[in-house]
Order: C-alpha cells, then sequence, then structure tokens
C-alpha cells in the first residue's frame, strides 16, 4: 500500500502543478483580454476607414471573449460590455455598416456568435433561467449581437452562391430562433392574455433579425425548410394580443415570405387570406404605411379571383401604391417608409395581370402628391426603367429585380392601345430598348427569382416591342433580312417538304409550368399523324432577337392553335401576347383546352366569348371521352380552316410559351365580305396591310384612305420600282429619325400590291385601271 502511495504522491504532484500552470497562463489570457478590451476606450477616430478597421478589430476581440463562457470569465463578459455602447457611437456604426463588405462581414461574425453552444444553450433557457446572475452577463451580448445582425442584413444582399450556401449551414440556428418565438407566445402563457402581450427584448430582436432575413426573397426557400410561414401564420392570428412593439414585425414578415411564390403557396395552406383580414379587420393598425403593408400581402397570397372580389378600399391601396412608388424615386437608396421601390412594382405587377381595371386606374384616377396623370405616371416607370437599366451588368439582386417589374410593367401598358403612343414618343425609352436588343450581356445576368406575374428581361422587352410594332430592325436601323426570310425550303430533307405541303399544322401553345400536361396532349395527338402534324417547341430557347418573330411565323402559318389554359397560362404576358395575336390579328382558329378548374378571365375570358372548349379535370389521369372529344374538335377545326399552303414557309419555333408552328399560310381576306369602292375605308385598307404582314411603319408611310387610292398608287409602282422605292426611303428616314427603310418590307408590300392588282383583275393598263374609277365593280376585295 505504501508504495502505491509513493508511486501516486508524484503523480499527483505532477497534475496539481500543470492545473497550476494552466489557471496561471488562462488568467494571463484573460487578463490580455482585459487590457486590448481597454485599447478601445476613448478612442478618437477620424476617418471612415480608420472606423472600419476598427470595427473589425474591435469583432475579432470581442468574439474571443464570446469563445468562452461567462462563468470562465465573467470580468471580460463585463468589461466587453460596458465599451459596447460607447463602441457605437466612436466608429459611427450605422454609417459604416452601409459597407457591403462591413455589412457582410458584421452579419456572418454575428450569426457566427450566436451559434456557439453556450450561447444557443442560453436562448434554450426558460425566462426565469436567465435570470441568474450567472446567465445574466449573457443579456446584453446576446441583444447587442442580435441589433448588429439585423442591422447588417439590411445592407447584405447575399448575392453570391457561397453565401447563400453559407447561411443554409445556420439552419438549426434559425430553428431554434423561430421555435423559441413559438414559445413566448400569448398561447403558451401560464395566465390568460387579451392584449399588450410583452414578448421580452430578446425575442423582438430575433423577430427584427428573421424580418431583415426574410427579406432577401433569395432565401424565402431555406426559411421554409425552418417551417417560418405556418408558425408566422400562428403568430399574426394572436397578433391582437400583442402589443405594438411585439406584433411590429409579423406582418413583415408575412409580406416579405409572399413576394416568392413558394412563400405564398405555403402561406395559403395555414389560412393565410383569412388570418391577414382578420389582423387586418382588428383595426389595430393605424398608420398608413402599416395599412398599406397588410393589403400588399393580402393582393400577394390571394388569387385573382378573391382579389376581384374584394374591391373595397382597392382605390385607396393604388393611391398609396403610386405615391410610395413616387416618394421612393427621390429618396435615398429607393427606400421610402421602409420600403424598397421594388416592392410596390411588384403589386403592381400582380394586379395589372389580374385586372386591366387596375392599370386604368392607376394612369387615369389615382390620387398623389404631386397629382399625376397619364403622361406624369408613365413617366415615372420609364424614369424606373432607364435608372435601373445599368442593372444587366451589376451583380445586385434587388436592381435587377426593379428593372424586371418596371419592364413588366411597361409591358403591361404597351398592351393597351390608347398608351402605345406615350412610349412611342419616348425617345430615352425606345433608346434604352435599342440598347437592350443591341445588348450580348443579357445572357450574363445572375440567375434571379422572379415570381409567375413576371417574365423576364429578355420577353418583356420583346413583348413591349412587338406591342408597339417595332421590330428588332426598325428600332436598331438595322435592314438586314432575317435569318427566317434567308431560309431556304431547298435545304429541307425531301421528305419534310413532301410532309410540310401535304398536312395541315397545329400549333400548341401553352405555359412551360404545365410541361407534363401539356406532353400527354401531345402524345395524344401523335396518334392521328397521318391526319395532321405538330410542331412543339420544348427547349424554352432564351435566344431574344428571334423571340417575336418566331412566335409570328408560328401562328401566321397554322392552320389551328390548340391553347391549354390555365392559371399560370393566364398571368404570362407571353402567352397573353400570344393569344390576343391569334385571336385579335390573325383570326386564327383556337381550340381551348381548359386545365382542371380553371375558368377564364379578364383579357381571356373577354375573348374566349363564343368559343367552344374542351376540360380536362383531372390531369392526372385524362378522361377517355374528353380525349375523344378533343381529337374531333381539332379534326373538325382544321377541315373547315380557311386557310391556304404556302409552299415556301418554314416551320420555325419560339420560346419561354412552347408553340406548335406550322407551314400553312397566313389567313386570306377573301374569307372576309367583299369591299365594295364606295363603303371601303381607312380601316379595311389597315387589315389589308396586316393580312401581309407588312410593317405598320410601311402602312403609315403611305396613309392610303381607300381601295382606290392603293390602285392608283400600283400603276406607279409597276411603271419605275426602283424610283418609288428611293422616294418613299426618304421620307421614311424623315419620319423615323433617320433610319434607313428595310428594302426587304418595302419589296413585301410592292409585290404584295401588284399581285392584288392582278387578282382583281381591275385593269392590265393604266387607262383601264382609270375607267374603272366610274365603273367599278362591287364584288372586288382586298384580300
Amino acid at each position: 500500500m505504501t508504495d502505491k502511495k509513493e508511486s501516486m504522491d508524484p503523480f499527483r504532484s505532477e497534475t496539481i502543478s500543470e492545473i497550476k500552470s494552466s489557471d496561471d497562463n488562462q488568467l494571463s489570457s484573460y487578463q490580455q483580454l482585459m487590457t486590448r478590451l481597454e485599447q478601445f476606450k476613448n478612442l478618437s477616430i477620424s476617418t471612415t476607414e480608420s472606423k472600419k478597421q476598427v470595427w473589425l478589430k474591435f469583432l475579432s476581440v470581442w468574439g474571443e471573449v464570446l469563445s468562452i463562457s461567462a462563468s470562465d470569465s465573467p470580468s471580460c463578459y463585463t468589461e466587453c460590455r460596458s465599451i459596447l455602447a460607447t463602441m457605437i457611437e466612436s466608429i459611427d456604426f450605422y454609417t459604416i455598416r452601409k459597407d457591403s463588405l462591413i455589412a457582410r462581414e458584421t452579419f456572418f461574425w454575428c450569426i457566427n456568435q450566436l451559434n456557439q453552444t453556450h450561447i444557443k444553450n442560453y436562448l434554450l433557457l426558460t425566462k426565469d433561467e436567465q435570470e441568474s446572475e450567472e446567465n445574466k452577463l449573457y443579456y446584453k451580448h446576446v441583444t447587442y449581437i442580435l441589433l448588429f445582425g439585423a442591422q447588417a442584413e439590411s445592407f447584405f444582399t447575399f448575392e453570391s452562391t457561397q453565401d447563400q450556401q453559407h447561411i443554409e449551414e445556420y439552419r438549426e440556428l434559425l430553428t431554434l430562433f423561430i421555435n423559441r418565438i413559438d414559445k413566448r407566445m400569448p398561447e403558451h402563457a401560464s395566465t390568460v392574455i387579451e392584449k399588450d402581450y410583452n414578448i421580452g427584448t430578446i425575442n423582438e430582436l430575433i423577430l427584427n433579425f428573421i424580418w431583415n432575413l426574410s427579406d432577401r426573397t433569395v432565401l424565402i426557400p431555406m426559411l421554409l425548410k425552418c417551417d417560418l410561414a405556418k408558425r408566422a401564420i400562428g403568430w399574426l392570428a394572436q397578433a391582437s394580443m400583442l402589443s405594438g412593439k411585439s406584433r411590429r414585425s409579423l406582418i413583415s414578415i408575412i409580406h416579405n415570405i409572399a413576394r416568392h411564390d413558394d412563400g405564398a403557396d405555403e402561406l395559403n395552406k395555414y389560412d393565410a387570406v383569412i388570418i391577414i383580414k382578420r389582423y387586418e379587420n382588428s383595426k389595430i393598425e393605424t398608420s398608413d404605411s402599416r395599412i398599406l403593408l397588410i393589403s400588399m400581402a393580402l393582393a400577394l397570397v390571394s388569387t385573382p379571383e378573391q382579389l376581384k372580389r374584394d374591391k373595397k378600399g382597392m382605390n385607396s391601396v393604388f393611391n398609396q401604391l403610386l405615391q410610395l412608388i413616387i416618394d421612393a424615386t427621390k429618396a435615398d437608396r429607393y427606400r421610402s417608409d421602409g420600403f424598397h421601390v421594388s416592392e410596390p412594382l411588384c403589386i403592381l405587377v400582380k394586379m395589372f395581370v389580374v385586372e386591366e381595371r387596375s392599370l386604368d386606374y392607376i394612369l387615369y384616377h389615382a390620387e398623389t402628391e404631386p397629382s399625376s396623370d397619364i403622361s406624369s405616371t408613365i413617366d415615372l416607370f420609364v424614369t424606373i426603367f432607364i435608372d435601373f437599366s445599368h442593372a444587366l451588368k451589376s451583380t445586385d439582386r434587388l436592381e435587377q429585380f426593379t428593372l424586371i417589374a418596371v419592364l413588366n410593367i411597361l409591358w403591361s401598358i404597351s398592351f393597351q392601345y390608347n398608351y402605345q403612343q406615350e412610349l412611342i414618343k419616348n425617345e430615352k425609352f425606345l433608346d434604352k430598348l435599342r440598347i437592350f436588343i443591341e445588348n450580348n450581356d443579357l445572357e450574363n445576368m445572375i440567375e434571379q427569382y422572379k415570381p409567375r406575374s413576371m417574365e423576364g428581361i429578355h420577353q418583356a422587352t420583346q413583348g413591349i416591342l412587338h406591342n408597339l410594332n417595332l421590330n428588332d430592325n426598325e428600332i436598331t436601323g438595322n435592314n438586314n433580312i432575317s435569318k427566317y426570310q434567308n431560309f431556304s425550303i431547298n435545304a429541307l430533307p425531301v421528305n419534310t417538304i413532301k410532309e410540310l405541303n401535304s398536312k395541315p399544322w397545329i400549333m400548341i401553345s401553352y405555359c412551360h409550368d404545365n410541361n407534363e400536361f401539356c406532353s400527354e396532349i401531345y402524345d395524344l395527338l401523335s396518334t392521328c399523324k397521318d391526319d395532321f402534324s405538330i410542331w412543339i417547341d420544348r427547349t424554352h430557347c432564351q435566344g431574344a432577337g428571334d423571340l417575336w418573330e418566331s412566335i409570328a411565323n408560328g401562328m401566321e402559318q397554322s392552320n389551328v392553335i390548340l391553347c391549354l389554359l390555365s392559371e399560370q397560362y393566364f398571368q404570362s404576358k407571353s402567352c397573353r401576347q400570344e393569344f390576343i395575336y391569334a385571336v385579335d390579328s390573325l383570326k386564327r382558329t383556337i381550340v381551348p383546352v381548359l386545365i382542371g378548374n380553371f375558368d377564364p378571365k379578364g383579357w381571356l375570358g373577354i375573348r374566349m366569348t363564343g368559343m367552344k372548349y374542351i376540360r380536362f379535370r383531372d390531369i392526372d389521369q385524362l378522361e377517355k371521352n374528353k380525349k375523344t372529344e378533343l381529337l374531333n374538335t381539332i379534326r373538325l377545326s382544321v377541315s373547315s380552316s380557311k386557310t391556304t399552303t404556302q409552299q415556301n414557309a418554314v416551320p420555325s419555333q419560339h420560346h419561354s410559351v412552347p408553340l406548335v408552328v406550322n407551314d400553312v399560310a397566313t389567313s386570306n381576306f377573301s374569307s372576309q365580305p367583299l369591299l365594295d369602292d364606295d363603303k371601303s375605308n381607312g380601316n379595311d385598307v389597315n387589315a389589308w396591310f396586316l393580312s401581309h404582314r407588312i410593317s405598320p411603319k410601311i402602312c403609315k408611310l403611305f396613309n392610303f384612305e381607300t381601295r382606290e387610292e392603293m390602285f392608283d398608287y400600283a400603276q406607279l409602282l409597276i411603271k419605275d420600282r426602283e424610283k418609288q422605292m428611293n422616294i418613299y426611303a426618304k421620307i421614311y428616314a424623315q419620319r423615323n429619325h433617320g433610319n434607313e427603310m428595310p428594302p426587304h418590307e418595302f419589296l413585301r408590300f410592292a409585290n404584295a400590291l401588284e399581285k392584288q392588282l392582278n387578282d382583281n383583275t381591275l385593269s392590265t393598263t393604266s387607262s383601264v385601271l382609270d375607267s374603272s374609277k366610274s365603273t367599278r365593280s362591287t364584288t372586288c376585295t382586298i384580300s
């Protein structure tokens, strides 16, 4: 036994010595920390750069303090806490946080500290447990970390994929935050709560932290994984029992979640519309900005039908939205009353899709200060577009989203004939569009989230040009004939040519969100390949230069257009533009297919009046009788189609909204009632130009009023086509800011007019044509 004791004594003595040495080193380390903390007292810092450097050095020392448990070195915690308030002032934190690098470093420093085990353990404590002396040391540190983190978030955009992946590493911490808030809500209180319940400072700061984090739409999918949507709706349902400070961030968080389509869908799983309306009706929010925020959140989670039914107070909301946009364009960072200009723009984009009268109200009747009218409001949107056009070459997601939103608004405006001239006469606007068309950097834009109600920059730019009757060549002054016009049918295989000339073509128009349903329809139609041919673009190509030319070629050459109609189709401006062109301009035969329980409304419902449609309610298992009905309807539509085959047309494709493209000629105006000379007018002449796909600028160049004027001019054209072309090329340039008249456009017009003259057999010589003025036939038609 003695030997054992003797053998153990040296061991014990060595261990005690090591412990003492370790303690001494630890004390020395703590003392060094204290000394370093002392250096940050009473600092006199003059330049902004030096303030940034001091702040980053302080974060490093503060981080060392927080790496130690408060029970191990309470003095360090106390000393550091005493410096925090003065540090904020000396380094002017609320100014230097605007630097994106400082914001990023600060944010990740804060969330990293909060993720330390002993700090997470503190956050898991009950309210009573946090009151112990040891745990009180954490309180001030945690509150400041949450404050600094939330402030830094406001200036940190999470642009890079690396940053987005990095924040994913903290999902467990964010879930802890959300669970903590949930447990502090009135429903978990030990006593009955009626109103003014306070959830505590740390919890209010956590909510602010989540609020600012959710303001980055790119992070919403990650926050949904933390169950934020369900919890936030549950919190809002208890808002009437909370104090103003405790409930302040709740509707903002829900609004931020709803800006993402996935977020809106998730919120609606938990009766978001009902709960938000209940919150609105409680009248506990009295400020205009808070009331507007509730309305904006409602608009984002509501269906078009819900929005149209809920018209109460919408005019007031529109007034506030437009006023907010006006104020934001004049403010620093395009923010006013806590809103970035993109937020009200996003709401307007959706509202303009849902109800066209919303656009009319904004442009005609909105009440703002200063007062606005059609010209000033359109100019406002154009100004925002120009101000954010540089976003093409930036990496700022918010700027690019703003550009996308305002372009979609301008696209909505361009659909309305009454407003088109306001856009056309704005030369700065057209100049920017020209730059966009010529810009090859569009493909290099960062991957950007956009809601279903918006289309991308490619589609929006091309859509505006199409609506304004300005094609790429006209706006850029490029007279080169497009690749489609240079394409020779001789380049096609012999079998393909035979097929093009022998069978009618069906085009399928659908939104790519309904891709699976479209595949089933395509497979169904393919069983009838002996009856007709099908063209469908599965690539959703992004080549903006070809988009609307491809759409036009496909539609003009099709016998029948099969439209697969859904809520997504209705909300897509590309689909809208496509449908309107097919129905209003080309008078094409349309076979509408309704997907699920979708009911046409708005711009779509108006144009479908009188159309026979087929509805597939079960999109997972297509009903057999509906399949048969669809095939019979298509066969009947094809057989009754009045179109004629163009031998030299080539099937083309468009993107964004996949199409079936064919090789059948445009509709012939001879199928319309015959025109009498005495009755023909400018509208008939315009219809003739449209039927021959002649540029509106060429139509305006000649400005024919009657058929007779056209045939008189045809004689001059036959005599000397080159002379006429030179004369009108000069007039064209004068009217179009020096741009040259595209030769192929004039040649298309000349060929069509000469053919028209021959087809109507009015005369083979000028003398006979002149005599026909007094004896003209009443059966002549402009075809």
